[in-house]
């Protein structure tokens, strides 16, 4: 009884040294001196495990001071002596990740510097503990080497923030994934840089209708990049951790887990990818390495909307491109330009003719009421709906003031199907949707300055819908 809990004593020690160098990386705040007091510490307290211990957490530092030699040396040292006596070691530390994160990082490193021999090393270690994929074949390191992005997975596990010089890893994280990015398409270069001059030059002679980058027209892609560069790092790097919990849940396959089980797995999951991507700075680090640098977004948009307009210019239909946006709906310039509140391309699309009332398939809708009673109907996956569903309510005020004579015929039209207006709609999905007083309120007077915005379109207060009428909705 003794011995375990001396056992787990000396457990809490190193998780308390770990958490300082690679969670607080005091290494950047202390002095050397200092540090070496954490390295003395763990060979006192397991002086057999430091042989592993140690080198691994030196190995870090090393990364830290873009010191190659000792990281390489201090990796080998570590994985050298992991031993079975470490393992238990690491079992005592009550976390399943110290392992994995040790093995990935090694194999990170080795890949970074084309040191394939050791990386191998890093990674059957890993699979014969059933951390990794196992080789299944003889050719499996050399097919998974060449789909490997080893900037990516070193910058993933040594962000830039870790290290002494900050700026300077940050310079290079960039620069390693701008490399990762070009793809040598000059065309798909031209509009991922913004270069406006350059597209031109490299659009001429194509046909702006049916050529595809990346399985996407031009004009939907353009479209979608300007929102990216709008949006800003912070909802960049929201989107790339929920791809990130999406992909690595989909891995796992929570679904035999019981409820309870599953929602921590899943919890877990997420808090280590906002760790990796938030925390870290990576998400806004590779933000700025594919998008631009925070000085140049505002002239990458203006550039982008400029070339959006030379395509629209030259694009015979505009609505005949669309892509799948789930829920047997889909999404084309138009619809995109609406969710993503893109008023000047919004603008130009009308004005080229983009059929405002074309509905790319339709959305279930319903409302329960507190004495249970629910009441559904579908929703046309419209411009106007569409606008409405993603909360773009600039947009949507400048397509019904600017364009009403457009907006008119969706303001009453209803189908058996579709037994719903766009200004119903809008007060369902804001003020019946309010979950807080203050949300109410902030609802309430948003519906209260559309409502002659609506009427002045076209729309009827006392025209009935599946949840009765406006006027019965907001109590007139």
């Amino acid at each position: 009884m003794a011995e375990n809990t001396i056992e787990k004593a000396k457990a809490q020690t190193l998780i308390y040294i770990y958490n300082s160098i690679f969670k607080e990386k005091v290494y950047k705040t202390q002095s050397e001196e200092q540090t070496e007091k954490f390295f003395a510490q763990v060979r006192e307290i397991v002086p057999e495990d430091a042989k592993f211990f140690e080198p691994w957490f030196r190995a870090f530092v090393s990364v830290a001071k873009n010191d190659g030699k000792n990281s390489l040396e201090n990796f080998l040292r570590a994985i050298d002596n992991l031993s079975e006596s470490v393992l238990d070691t690491i079992a005592n530390m009550e976390n399943a990740d110290y392992l994995p994160a040790f093995l990935q990082q090694g194999f990170a490193f080795f890949m970074y510097i084309d040191d394939h021999e050791n990386a191998k090393r890093f990674w059957q270690f890993g699979a014969d503990k059933g951390l990794f994929a196992k080789p299944n074949s003889t050719d499996f390191y050399e097919k998974f080497f060449k789909r490997f992005n080893s900037k990516e997975q070193f910058w993933v596990q040594f962000p830039p923030k870790m290290y002494f010089d900050e700026a300077k890893a940050t310079e290079k994280c960039i620069s390693d994934y701008k490399k990762s990015a070009n793809t040598g398409d000059a065309l798909l270069n031209s509009l991922n840089e913004a270069d406006f001059d350059s597209f031109v030059k490299n659009s001429e002679g194509i046909n702006f209708g049916t050529k595809k980058i990346s399985g996407l027209s031009l004009l939907y892609y353009a479209i979608q990049r300007k929102a990216a560069l709008k949006a800003g790092s912070k909802k960049f790097t929201d989107d790339l951790i929920q791809i990130q919990v999406t992909q690595m849940v989909s891995k796992l396959d929570l679904s035999p887990l019981p409820e309870d089980l599953r929602n921590k797995q899943y919890l877990e999951i997420y808090h280590q990818m906002r760790v990796t991507y938030e925390k870290s700075g990576l998400g806004k680090t590779i933000f700025n390495a594919l998008l631009g640098h925070d000085e140049e977004i505002e002239g990458k948009i203006a550039n982008l909307g400029k070339i959006i307009a030379y395509i629209i210019e030259r694009t015979d239909d505009v609505d005949a491109f669309a892509m799948d946006a789930g829920n047997k709906t889909q999404a084309n310039a138009l619809l995109l330009a609406g969710e993503t509140g893109d008023t000047e391309t919004l603008s130009l699309l009308i004005k080229k003719g983009s059929d405002v009332d074309k509905a790319l398939g339709h959305a279930p809708f319903a409302l329960r009421y507190k004495d249970g009673k629910s009441v559904s109907t579908e929703i046309p996956n419209s411009l106007i709906y569409r606008m409405i569903s993603f909360a773009q309510y600039d947009a949507l005020k400048f397509y019904l003031t600017t364009f009403a004579d457009k907006a008119r015929k969706s303001m009453t039209e209803k189908t058996s199907k579709c037994d719903i207006t766009p200004l119903a709609y809008l007060i369902l999905n804001t003020l019946y949707n309010s979950r807080t007083e203050e949300e109410y309120k902030k609802s309430k007077s948003l519906v209260e300055g559309f409502l002659p915005i609506f009427e002045k379109a076209g729309a009827k207060l006392d025209e009935n819908t599946a949840f009765g009428s406006v006027k019965k909705l907001l109590g007139l």
